[in-house]
């Protein structure tokens, strides 16, 4: 069988985590407050008492250590990597970076999303990467403005029905 479908735990095998997306290269890498706090405290699990003994058993202790120390060093490289904004109060009403943004779409199904960084981009949980073509469309428009996103089943025109800056209450 090939080493291409076996699983060897060597020094330098490639690890499970995959980094996160990476701007172009001279790009700004932005993130929320609220990104970056998250980042902080997932490194400060990692690194403190009793780290690691949740994971997974599958497993050896020398692969679970590096995997942990891997999380770390990527971690820590994000972290010093991102610049942190902050939402000016003279963007309300406009969706920019950190905005939270309602949309519908032309059968009225509606979603909400808020525009942030790449390295904090999850999009069943709403939060969107600025880089991606939904919301690079949506920077810089207002409620009641249109947009139209090119998607692999076809082109979709969404409406902007309402941005703003502090969570959405539900």
């Amino acid at each position: 069988m090939s080493k291409a479908f076996t699983k060897e735990d060597t020094e330098g095998g490639e690890g499970l985590l995959l980094p996160r997306p990476r701007a172009a290269s001279g790009a700004k890498r932005y993130i929320t407050p609220e990104g970056y706090r998250a980042l902080q405290e997932e490194l400060a699990r990692l690194q403190g008492p009793g780290a690691g003994e949740e994971e997974p058993k599958a497993l050896g202790a020398a692969g679970r250590k590096r995997e942990r120390e891997r999380r770390m060093l990527l971690l820590t490289e994000t972290l010093d990597e991102v610049q942190v904004v902050t939402p000016e109060p003279a963007q309300e009403g406009r969706v920019f970076f950190g905005a939270w943004v309602m949309l519908e779409d032309e059968e009225g199904a509606e979603a909400s999303y808020r525009i942030v960084g790449p390295d904090e981009a999850d999009v069943k949980a709403g939060r969107l990467s600025v880089e991606s073509p939904l919301a690079r469309a949506l920077l810089g428009k207002e409620v009641g403005e249109s947009v139209q996103v090119e998607r692999p089943r076809g082109a979709v025109e969404y409406t902007v029905t309402g941005v703003a800056y502090t969570p959405p209450t539900h």
